[in-house]
């Protein structure tokens, strides 16, 4: 055998090594790949869904509407006990209310929470109707004459009380329903939901015009998202016209939601999926459903049926 043969041997040998090499690598990295897809499935698929039905409340269970509660009311307070003089008579988004005025509708609102968790007649009868540029001038009249001190004071009282109240009822959780601001059947704890948004809409009629920046916590602002949609989908089920849609909101932690119901149980699920119907900015989106800025329409930047019936709490939302 001549040394060309030897050395040409080699060559052969080295390119079978490499070839053999290069096609384990290859199959290593093909596997590497299939396991990462793997496992995003799996990631995908067992993804929490997050579910709120009016009927059968949150699917994290009233605890954590216990802890949204909290986290808000905590928030709000401390930066109430930092106002001035002039901060308390700033006007703010909602018309003809001051920052004080608004303070005393939140009040009012944890006086009826506080007396329905309580097992107690409400204190005060609450409009079947509420349109934002007209009520607000009578609405806090409840609490006419207190000064924000006044006011403050109360509302921590109230707040204090408001925790005790949830605690004991989130221990026990009956399945109790009842009649919601919003004339639909809640279960319990969708209910008190509803104080919790109608407060966390509240802080932000404030803090906005006075420039105060607000970090929510995510299951907090998951939870404000969720009702704010749930809410917003609850007038076309007066007349039984139930709204089957998905929107994607920028800004939230969860991809996208679906709106959809069960026979007459409206429900708001998270979903994986970030294809939806309607997108839009999650804070903007919520503020404007709640009848604060630009219409829907425009805040999705498109015009449909869907959307108009979403357009509908506008006219009862304050």
């Amino acid at each position: 055998m001549t040394a060309w043969s030897l050395v040409e041997g080699a060559f052969r040998l080295r390119a079978t090594e490499t070839g053999v090499a290069a096609a384990a690598q290859q199959a290593n990295r093909s596997a590497a790949e299939a396991r990462k897809q793997q496992v995003g499935t799996i990631s995908r698929q067992a993804a929490p869904r997050h579910v709120l039905g009016e009927q059968r409340g949150f699917s994290e269970g009233p605890s954590a509407v216990l802890d949204a509660f909290r986290s808000q009311r905590r928030r709000f307070i401390t930066s109430l006990r930092g106002f001035d003089a002039s901060a308390w008579h700033t006007p703010t988004r909602c018309a003809r209310w001051s920052v004080h005025d608004v303070v005393r509708h939140v009040r009012d609102r944890a006086v009826l929470h506080v007396a329905r968790l309580g097992g107690r007649p409400d204190q005060f009868g609450v409009p079947a109707a509420i349109h934002q540029p007209t009520t607000p001038v009578g609405r806090p009249a409840h609490s006419a004459g207190q000064t924000p001190d006044e006011t403050l004071r109360e509302l921590i009282l109230l707040v204090d009380e408001e925790d005790r109240l949830l605690q004991r009822k989130a221990r026990l959780d009956p399945s109790e329903t009842r009649l919601g601001p919003l004339r639909r059947t809640l279960h319990w704890s969708v209910s008190s939901t509803h104080s919790f948004w109608d407060a966390w809409v509240h802080e932000r009629d404030i803090a906005l015009p006075l420039g105060l920046k607000l970090p929510y916590p995510i299951a907090e602002l998951r939870l404000a998202t969720m009702y704010g949609l749930l809410a917003a989908a609850a007038p076309a089920g007066w007349a039984g016209e139930y709204i089957r849609t998905t929107v994607q909101l920028e800004g939230s932690r969860d991809p996208s939601y679906e709106i959809t119901h069960a026979g007459d149980n409206i429900k708001v699920i998270t979903s994986p999926e970030s294809d939806a119907e309607l997108a839009g900015d999650a804070v903007a989106v919520l503020d404007s459903l709640a009848g604060r800025g630009p219409m829907p329409r425009e805040v999705f930047g498109i015009a449909s049926a869907v959307v108009s019936q979403l357009t509908l709490l506008r006219e009862v939302a304050t």
